[in-house]
């Protein structure tokens, strides 16, 4: 029996109590929730870096038992101020996918802004055009996740600039909103990211420079995203940049012209976000990875063994 490989990705570890339908996803996984993952997979599991696991895979040699990898992506506070902490507590390296436009910033991810006017309306109803015109109502919970599920939907699927037209619609009919205090939207500084990458046993590797996703730009921006994200964490670190991963990471989120840009960038692994485990031989341009937490999606073993 050939035992799989786990690379485990998480977006953000909070501590504090959602307001309305903040994190509703549960892309920002509960502190107690990621210390019980924590303890196991240092109790239970062989948990390497992502580096390591990669090389083993392209060796072609034949996994251990449990073996494990864990991952964050995106730019968010909360994995300096919760998730490092316990990281380091039981000893369980990482690797940390970094968006470089966020950094030393307020800006939000567009799917968070989004997140936050429906959450925080003044209206009960928004019209948008996806793609054709729809009126949502979001006075109740229910209704408020299911607006931002569609409208989020039809929004990874468009082109940037019908991106930004609609959120910028949505945000002239939910009236002003107060300034954000929610600190799961709070973004990684330079001097944490720094502080990461010195701690041995933990990475740092690029998301882009704005979360575009790689595949849909034309090969300018493209090379942008991509060696300007690399550029900055390596003058932030004082280190070369090797890793990276994609935004969103969908099969259809990235080529084999993206591939190849990432080589010449010097890139040398960049896991997806295809949810699944991985066998040797794997291409550490196609790695998989367990979005746990995410929507529902569980930690792949059991907790109480």
């Amino acid at each position: 029996m050939i035992n799989p490989a786990y690379i485990l990705l998480y977006h953000g570890v909070t501590d504090t109590s959602p307001a309305g339908i903040e994190n509703f996803s549960g892309k920002h996984i509960k502190k107690s929730e990621f210390e019980n993952h924590m303890q196991f997979l240092s109790e239970n599991c062989n948990t390497v870096s992502l580096r390591e696991m990669s090389n083993s895979l392209s060796s072609n040699v034949k996994n251990p038992d449990k073996y494990v990898s864990v991952t964050f992506d995106d730019t968010f506070r909360n994995i300096y101020d919760v998730a490092f902490p316990i990281l380091k507590k039981y000893n369980i390296p990482a690797t940390f996918f970094i968006t470089t436009g966020m950094i030393d910033s307020d800006k939000m991810f567009w799917v968070d802004q989004l997140e936050r006017m429906i959450n925080f309306s003044k209206s009960d109803i928004v019209h948008v055009k996806i793609p054709k015109s729809e009126r949502l109502l979001i006075r109740t919970r229910s209704e408020k996740i299911y607006a931002v599920n569609i409208i989020k939907s039809f929004l990874k699927a468009s082109p940037t600039l019908i991106r930004e037209k609609t959120l910028e619609d949505i945000r002239s009919q939910v009236g002003k909103l107060e300034k954000n205090t929610e600190k799961n939207y709070e973004n990684l500084t330079s001097d944490q990211i720094r502080e990461i990458s010195d701690t041995p046993g933990y990475e740092i590797g690029g998301h882009t420079v704005s979360h575009e996703i790689l595949s849909y730009l034309p090969e300018e921006r493209l090379v942008y995203e991509i060696e300007h994200c690399i550029e900055l964490l390596s003058n932030i670190t004082g280190k070369p940049i090797d890793l990276f991963s994609y935004p969103e990471g969908q099969l259809h989120h990235f080529n084999s012209q993206v591939i190849q840009k990432l080589k010449i960038s010097g890139i040398s692994v960049c896991p997806s976000a295809v949810d699944g485990v991985n066998y040797p031989g794997s291409n550490p341009f196609y790695l998989k990875r367990i979005m746990v937490g995410f929507m529902g999606k569980k930690f792949p073993f059991d907790l109480t063994k």
